[in-house]
């Protein structure tokens, strides 16, 4: 028996989405397929017999949209919010992901979504906090797809874990005979453009079908100077990617311990100005990083279907991917938070601190360049002995709020940003047996295995060498024990601005650089050092399932399935030498091989280095659905599904029913109510961390996140309501939807955290010492005495938290008009209304750390939340007039606020970060008199963009789409963030114009 794949929705929404559309589309003619089991269901059926809420994007609506990328399609979802995809190396949950993409259904955090192809498992992406157990949507087979199904529901019933916020399921082509060749290329302004090439073959008979595809797909690097919006000044935004820790650096002289900044700060380009007490150069990082980083993707996949008897059949699919990021970039080099201890200190007073000495050439010729005295110092004091609270040290300075690189870019990567790699490469592979008895009992016997394996790499400071070069001691082949500052083949290396040739960016130039003074790329590798780990996932499952008709109803036969399935996923993770805890756990082992010291962080002076681990989780689950038709107008779903993880994570039970009522021939409502759950995945339940980069009161700080053996599933209660609208050419559903989470599995917060013992941020009083914040002051390691200035790093775990309850409602439509100028035009759209995102209170030790709050229309900047504005849709207008369609569509993404600062007398993105008398000093006035950036940054404005799409079938089988993105080139809403736009929510890459070209033959 041949069947029509249905719409699960129950809305026929999707008929123009559907394969048989497509096939119209291209001029052949509606081709049956195979009985498709569709998204959240065991059971096949049809439109009258479903009841969840299902979206279905057809080949046929992707076309009308441009054939837009994975992450492009996405990120316009109105029930997805918080997608991973663009470069956003500065928040914690993708850092290390660049080149993966994710998907985040109502904006639960991109691991509650499950991710299918072919209604089957994929591996997780293995790195950063996404590798907790999220897909990457990049290495789904863009040439291969028929059409994508998002099921906005709760699905732990039918699929086990994972299946929260619901379940995005790419399903390939069928049925498919000849060949496709495909090309496009789209123009980025300031960039050298992205483009696509797929080769699709096919060949069927009566017995037999094969698919191969072949896909490439580049983008290009596009510098973030390139968008002027990103480039604000400091009085501006000073969150926007300005570091006080540079180079122009800070210098504090032994003699008199007065303070004095580098004075070729303003002119090299840096902000020299509101410091307080320590004088810094404030300089712009985010200028050496990328809007889009340049990548290369490669995509094989492969099918075979065959019909091994009248009644059996089977089924193979294979796939590979791959992601190629060659050259990311960051800032030349990172802050110094880890210091020198005794060993590479010239005193064990100074342990803890850079030290330069007026011996360094550098120094040297910087006094001899001031004449008048070196400010906060003379030459004079430098010259005498050492200072009476460092008794031994030598003459000289202690280096503060400095990293070896900054304005002047770095000697190793031709005086640029420092760079690294992303790689990905992805495989699985799906073997099923299907057929019928001769009783009418349907089975189905599949093996699923996917694995992806990423690699990373980056450079950051060697602790150790760094200091010992500060002091002549550098170089491969100098012995720090026996050598002689500067002599043979210890080197030094110069901190000061001679150094320094311009500015790497800009161009400004440097009137006082001295190029025998400048540092040389050779010692720059020795202390500059890569570090590089490979990390692995792999899931394999293993599932039979049962299928069959039982009694007769009002509405037909009920039917039945029943299954059991056993799943095992890995995590494995390797280290190159110097980024192995075991094997380089301190920062003065690269150097004397110690490996006994109290944090066990690792040598370098801002990453964070990882112990190799090996771990694995198996899971035995059997499942069972009954689907009800009590009438013809009203049919119902019970599904359950009973998980075992063994050990301390235990198992779950999870039901859920579904119904469905046709009322009247043009009105339905449906409604569902059922339990899942995520589990803990293997990486998480490993008692070691990972190192984050966040932002702790302005300045980037290593924050590790930890594992915890003691999880437990989170659990989520989940029910939707929702009505269906048929008549003539209008189809509409409307759905409301309620999830309330239990024991969600997250991460300390850390802005919270940071407030508990920093309730004034950087003014005092603080909570130091406070023996009711013990607890908390343990979280964190400091450079000197608890303050906020001398944090180097904080402790956070993986944790069962606070619960989340939230609700909103997804409205679809599309309207169709006939005989219009000959042709047909068509209105509609979809968009998901937020109601409520309430997080309970989260404590930590004991202390509440964050107040319960409210997510929806905030940024969510540190909290457990990911940013959520309150309105998210889009509205179109298409008109199709025989080989001719055109569509405009209109996109919204509604203003919400940034909480940071609170909401009553928030004093803006400047004023929050100096004195009030300072603030109300300013020369930078609006035009109302108000000191500049007064409340700017509190609210992010709403996204609003058109997009323009025209398509023509031309002879020869040819098909040609031009698309303009963007039609009117929106800026990204202002944000206080470090690209100064928020990469989760907005796109920042202006105007586009794509060209794309199909052949068929």
């Amino acid at each position: 028996m041949r069947r029509i794949a249905y719409l699960a929705s129950g809305s026929a929404l999707a008929i123009a989405l559907s394969i048989s559309g497509v096939a119209a589309a291209q001029g052949t003619e509606p081709v049956d397929v195979e009985a498709v089991i569709v998204t959240g269901s065991l059971i096949a059926g049809t439109p009258e017999d479903a009841a969840l809420p299902v979206d279905v994007i057809g080949q046929e609506e992707l076309a009308k949209q441009g054939s837009p990328s994975t992450v492009e399609l996405l990120k316009g979802l109105s029930v997805s919010n918080g997608v991973l995809g663009d470069t956003n190396q500065f928040d914690a949950r993708a850092q290390g992901s660049e080149g993966s993409g994710s998907v985040n259904l109502r904006g639960l955090g991109p691991t509650r979504t499950l991710v299918l192809l072919n209604g089957r498992r994929m591996p997780i992406n293995p790195f950063g906090l996404a590798g907790a157990g999220a897909v990457d949507t990049n290495i789904i087979p863009s040439a291969a797809l028929a059409r994508v199904e998002v099921l906005k529901d709760g699905a732990a019933a039918t699929y086990g874990s994972d299946a929260i916020g619901g379940v995005v399921n790419f399903i390939t082509r069928k049925s498919f005979d000849g060949a496709e060749v495909s090309g496009s290329y789209k123009v980025i302004d300031g960039s050298d453009g992205d483009y696509t090439g797929s080769i699709v073959w096919g060949w069927g008979d009566d017995r037999q079908s094969i698919l191969l595809t072949a896909g490439y797909q580049h983008r290009s690097e596009l510098s973030m100077t390139e968008r002027d919006w990103s480039q604000l000044d400091y009085t501006q935004n000073p969150e926007g990617g300005w570091s006080a820790a540079g180079n122009p650096s800070t210098f504090v002289p032994l003699g008199t311990l007065a303070p004095f900044r580098d004075d070729q700060c303003s002119p090299l380009g840096g902000f020299a100005g509101f410091s307080g007490t320590t004088p810094v150069c404030y300089w712009r990082y985010n200028s050496y990083d990328n809007l889009v980083e340049k990548e290369d993707r490669y995509q094989l996949f492969a099918s075979w279907d065959v019909d091994l008897t009248a009644t059996t059949k089977f089924h193979l699919e294979g796939l590979y991917a791959s992601t190629d990021v060659p050259n990311w970039k960051t800032s030349p080099s990172y802050a110094l938070l880890a210091t020198p201890n005794s060993v590479t200190a010239p005193a064990p007073s100074a342990s803890g601190r850079y030290y330069v000495p007026v011996t360094n050439p550098g120094f040297a010729a910087y006094i001899a360049a001031h004449p008048g005295g070196v400010p906060g110092s003379t030459q004079a004091q430098l010259a005498t002995g050492t200072s009476v609270f460092f008794p031994g040290v030598a003459p000289g300075a202690f280096v503060v709020a400095n990293r070896p690189y900054a304005l002047g870019g770095n000697p190793m990567f031709n005086y640029g940003a420092s760079e690294g790699s992303r790689g990905f490469h992805a495989w699985r592979f799906v073997a099923d047996l299907n057929g019928e008895w001769e009783n009418g009992i349907g089975w189905d016997v599949s093996a699923t295995w996917g694995q992806e394996r990423g690699t990373r790499t980056g450079y950051d400071t060697v602790v150790s060498r760094f200091q010992l070069a500060l002091r002549g001691l550098g170089g491969p082949g100098c012995d720090y024990l026996t050598g002689t500052p500067g002599v043979g083949p210890c080197q030094w290396f110069n901190p000061f601005s001679n150094a320094i040739p311009s500015n790497a960016i800009t161009g400004q130039t440097n009137a006082t650089y001295n190029p025998a003074l400048a540092n040389s790329p050779a010692l720059t590798r020795w202390f500059f050092q890569k570090l590089e780990t490979e990390q692995t996932t792999s899931v394999f499952v293993l599932e039979a399932v049962l299928n069959g008709k039982a009694w007769t109803m009002g509405g037909g036969d009920a039917a039945w399935a029943l299954g059991a399935q056993y799943r095992r996923q890995t995590f494995d993770a390797s280290y190159n030498d110097l980024s192995n805890r075991a094997l380089n756990p301190c920062v003065d082992t690269p150097i004397n091989g110690n490996k006994v010291c109290a944090n066990g962080q690792g040598p370098f002076a801002f990453l964070g280095v990882g112990n190799e681990v090996s771990l694995d989780q198996g899971v035995y689950s059997v499942f069972g659905e009954l689907s009800l038709p009590f009438s013809d107008n009203f049919n119902a779903s019970l599904a359950a599904r009973y998980e075992d993880y063994g050990g301390a994570v235990g198992s779950t039970f999870n039901p859920k029913l579904s119904v469905r009522w046709q009322v009247v021939e043009p009105f339905a409502l449906r409604a569902s109510v059922g339990t899942t759950f995520r589990a803990p995945p293997p990486v998480s339940l490993n008692n070691d961390f990972i190192t984050s980069l966040q932002s702790i009161n302005g300045t980037f700080r290593a924050v590790d996140i930890y594992g915890n053996p003691n999880l437990q599933p989170e659990k989520a209660t989940t029910y939707s309501v929702g009505a269906i609208f048929e008549l003539g050419g209008l189809k509409a559903t409307l759905d409301y939807w309620n999830f309330d989470f239990q024991d969600p599995i997250t991460t300390d917060p850390v802005s919270g955290i940071v407030a508990a013992l920093f309730p004034n941020g950087a003014a005092l009083p603080n909570n130091c010492g406070n023996p009711t914040y013990a607890s908390i002051q343990a979280l964190f390691t400091f450079n000197g005495a608890c303050s906020s200035a001398n944090i180097t790093r904080l402790r956070t775990n993986t944790v069962n938290g606070a619960g989340v309850k939230t609700s909103g409602l997804d409205f679809l439509a599309d309207w169709k008009f006939d005989d219009i100028m000959g042709g047909t035009f068509t209105v509609g759209g979809g968009a998901t209304y937020v109601l409520e995102y309430k997080t309970e209170a989260t404590q930590v030790a004991g202390i509440t750390v964050a107040p319960a709050f409210d997510a929806v229309g905030h940024l969510n900047y540190q909290t457990t939340a990911y940013p959520l504005p309150q309105w998210k849709g889009n509205v179109y207008f298409e008109y199709n007039n025989g080989p001719h369609n055109l569509r405009w569509t209109v996109r919204y993404i509604g203003e919400y606020t940034d909480l940071r600062g609170g909401p009553a007398g928030n004093k803006g993105i400047f004023c929050t970060v100096v004195s009030a008398s300072t603030c109300a000093a300013l020369p930078y006035k609006l035009e109302n008199g108000t000191p500049f950036g007064l409340d700017k940054g509190y609210t992010i404005d709403a996204f609003v963009t058109s997009d323009l799409t025209y398509r023509v079938f031309l002879p020869w089988d040819t098909t040609a789409v031009v698309s303009v993105d963007n039609l009117f080139d929106e800026d990204p809403p202002f944000a206080r963030l470090d690209l100064n736009y928020d990469p989760f929510t907005a796109s920042g890459l202006g105007r586009t114009y794509k060209f794309s070209l199909t052949k068929r033959f």
